[in-house]
């Protein structure tokens, strides 16, 4: 053997080593990674120097906040400094935006209901989504439906007629994993059961 064939063994094996690693660990490193940078974001709201004390005097203050809003604000005052707030430029929009988002998540508007649209009846071509809304415009017979992009954290809100959209038997988590793995990895029912199971 000579040191060419030795060479393209040990390139061989090492390539087979890293593939190994990263569909082993890279999932994990990368999570744990996100939620580093979630965390040490948090930790920079209240800059004190020390890893960790800037989430805790957060954490606090928000249970402070929350106290001295059931207990002595009421929601009279805390709904008149709000509009207030509404009223500035640029800030009300940003604060109206947040706070319905938060709203949102408190209601039953989340992404737990996977269906599958026919973007086009003309054409045959679909797109799997989460419907959000039933009736997000007046007097209108459409349906809200948030498609997620592959690859990606960001998506399209389209409205459609109702008939247009299939409700999927699907888990929403890892119905919103499949669209963002740009479909790669295996879809599975609400039995746990992937579609090609259960198929002689």
């Amino acid at each position: 053997m000579n040191f060419l064939t030795q060479a393209k063994l040990l390139s061989s094996l090492l390539l087979r080593y890293l593939l190994r690693g990263v569909f082993l660990f890279l999932p994990a490193i990368a999570t744990f990674y996100l939620l580093w940078i979630l965390l040490k974001w948090l930790d920079s709201i209240i800059p004190t120097g020390i890893p960790g004390i800037g989430i805790i005097l957060l954490l606090l203050g928000l249970t402070v906040l929350g106290y001295i809003g059931t207990h002595w604000l009421g929601p009279t005052l805390i709904a008149a400094i709000e509009e207030r707030i509404r009223k500035i430029p640029f800030i009300g929009f940003i604060y109206s935006s947040v706070r319905e988002l938060v709203e949102s998540s408190r209601r039953s508007f989340r992404f737990d209901r996977p269906v599958l649209v026919q973007v086009n009846p003309q054409v045959p071509l679909y797109q799997i989504g989460f419907l959000t809304h039933d009736a997000p415009l007046p007097d209108q017979p459409l349906v809200a439906v948030y498609l997620p992009y592959a690859f990606g954290f960001m998506g399209d809100l389209v409205l459609v007629p109702a008939s247009q959209i299939q409700p999927l038997a699907l888990k929403a988590s890892d119905t919103l994993r499949f669209i963002i793995a740009g479909g790669l990895i295996p879809l599975r029912n609400s039995e746990g059961e992937s579609p090609q199971e259960g198929k002689p």
